[in-house]
């Protein structure tokens, strides 16, 4: 059953408010409980037009500071915790509602409107190939149904219930990422969602630092599987050495993907260059634009999806032929000769060592890996990047260029076995743009990755604008 119309108006979200306890104050003006909204943001550069704005205090900024731009730029209420900006919206003629917490008040709406939502959900969390797997489903199922999903890696507590105020009321599913860096995090939002099929990616090492050990990190990421019910679907990696602890936690049913030959869904025949990734699932061949055999993996949970709601394996094949990759995920760039893989936009030791397994496979003149420090690893991040090291001493990979402080201890790894691999190791961003661009020539493959807070986004911008520049 669609959610009624009448819970997209202004005064729907004052009597949820209040039922959840946060209402404090509402001042929606002249015929304010009629208007409507049509989703919500936190960020009055985004689009704020017909879009619930949440004022919520951030740890660089306080959302106080936009309420009034936002109310300019089209929000019909502004919901604040802070009564000292109560003036100026008044005065500017914007509709307002004071709650007790802005950030709780955004969940707790969130959590009211999926009790009306008759969407069906999808929800997706993992160590790694979370946002990829994400698009993969995003693509097929759109194919035959009105689909919504997160935008990039909205994935956290505050990501999560914008996501759900998002989709409208003819939406027929919600692929929404899930994501967490503490114990805990994965539960409160799987009791948001009440997903109706869930999707594990795999049990990795990325956050290790916050959660402890991987037996812990598989107990955050199998809390999202507690919230099916019984009519609900899980989609597991078969090949996951957590794969029975994570079934056991199951109401409804499960169905695996994997290579192992007891997958529901097998993956298998993947050949792969240089842009250009083909596999095979349950013997359909499927092609994406994509590098790494972890992509096919993901496109494989994806199908598993897909095939489970209903849509066709000649869809399918269509959705991943579209599919492309987005900024810091695989993005490849052509310049001077040069090909520039950015997987910029994070990394753990698991995904650092198949991209480098990657690049390693691939046809070039040298390979090249720009490489920044793995975050979030407690007292694993020595021996984490001395495995690194290790592993770049193996065949198949030329010279190393490290951005950040561990870059000693990847050099120490690499020496440790008996190689004089070549790594350089950089603090900078711009010395690093100037070193590699350089360096590199006609034929060359150059892999991008390392931690976010490493920004190598702004490395791989530099460096492809110096080999345009020098072509």
């Amino acid at each position: 059953m669609a959610c009624a119309v009448t819970i997209r108006t202004l005064e729907w979200v004052c009597d949820a408010l209040d039922s959840a306890g946060q209402l404090l104050r509402a001042e929606l003006g002249r015929d304010g409980a009629g208007r409507a909204w049509s989703g919500a943001a936190i960020d009055s550069r985004a689009e704020c037009s017909g879009r619930l704005f949440f004022a919520i205090q951030g740890e660089r900024t306080d959302g106080h500071r936009f309420a009034a731009a936002a109310s300019r730029a089209g929000s019909p209420l502004a919901i604040i915790s802070d009564q000292s900006v109560c003036d100026e919206l008044r005065s500017a003629g914007a509709p307002f509602i004071v709650v007790r917490d802005t950030r709780i008040a955004l969940q707790d709406l969130a959590r009211a409107y999926r009790r009306h939502l008759g969407a069906r959900v999808v929800a997706i969390t993992g160590s790694s190939g979370k946002t990829t797997t994400k698009e993969y489903v995003r693509a097929v199922l759109k194919t035959r149904f009105r689909t919504h999903a997160n935008a990039g890696n909205f994935n956290s507590s505050i990501g999560v219930p914008v996501t759900i105020l998002e989709a409208d009321e003819l939406c027929e599913y919600l692929v929404c990422e899930v994501g967490a860096n503490h114990a805990g995090e994965i539960d409160f939002l799987g009791d948001m969602l009440r997903p109706d099929l869930a999707v594990i990616t795999n049990i990795g090492d990325a956050h290790v630092g916050y959660f402890g050990s991987r037996d812990a990190i598989a107990t955050e990421k199998g809390a999202l599987l507690a919230h099916l019910g019984p009519g609900a679907h899980a989609v597991l990696p078969r090949d996951d050495e957590y794969f029975d602890k994570l079934s056991a936690i199951v109401q409804g049913k499960v169905f695996s993907f994997g290579r192992s030959p007891a997958a529901d869904f097998r993956l298998a025949n993947v050949e792969f260059a240089v842009g250009q990734l083909s596999f095979t699932v349950n013997g359909e061949p499927l092609s994406l634009s994509a590098v790494g055999d972890y992509n096919a993996m993901n496109a494989c949970a994806a199908f598993a999806v897909g095939d489970i709601c209903g849509v066709d394996a000649a869809r399918q094949r269509q959705a991943f032929e579209s599919v492309r990759p987005t900024p810091g995920r695989g993005r490849i760039h052509f310049v001077a000769g040069v090909t520039v893989i950015d997987e910029s936009y994070n990394a753990s030791p698991a995904s650092m060592h198949k991209s480098l397994a990657m690049l390693a496979a691939l046809p070039a003149s040298r390979r090249i890996a720009v490489l920044g420090d793995m975050k979030e690893l407690g007292d694993s991040t020595g021996p984490a990047h001395r495995g690194v090291g290790e592993h770049i001493a193996e065949p198949g990979v030329d010279h190393v260029y490290w951005l950040g402080g561990e870059g000693d201890a990847v050099r120490a790894g690499a020496a440790a076995r008996d190689t004089a691999a070549d790594v350089r190791t950089f603090a900078a961003i711009d010395p690093l743009v100037a070193a590699v661009a350089a360096d590199a020539r006609d034929g060359d493959v150059v892999l991008v990755k390392g931690s976010h807070s490493c920004r190598l986004e702004d490395f791989v911008a530099g460096l492809v604008a110096a080999l345009t520049a020098r072509n």
